[in-house]
């Protein structure tokens, strides 16, 4: 089974900041390519046994943003 989805990445510019020391910490975070708005879609999976759910979610990006990682899904 194959499945195509779409991701958020490669869309941001990022740097390396020389003098890491001299920086405050937050100086230090990158924006990402992250999630905007996302769904999840649902595929089944053929030829699992009777007692395995036979269903797997996963997430499609519908619009990506730059900006702070938020951990809670990323």
């Amino acid at each position: 089974l194959t499945i195509t989805t779409t991701i958020c990445a490669g869309y941001c510019m990022t740097r390396d900041v020389n003098g890491k020391l001299f920086l405050p910490k937050y100086a230090l975070s990158q924006d990402v390519c992250t999630y905007r708005d996302f769904m999840y879609k649902t595929a089944e999976i053929p030829g699992c046994p009777r007692h395995v759910t036979p269903y797997f979610s996963y997430p499609v990006a519908i619009s990506c943003k730059c900006g702070k990682c938020n951990t809670d899904y990323s």
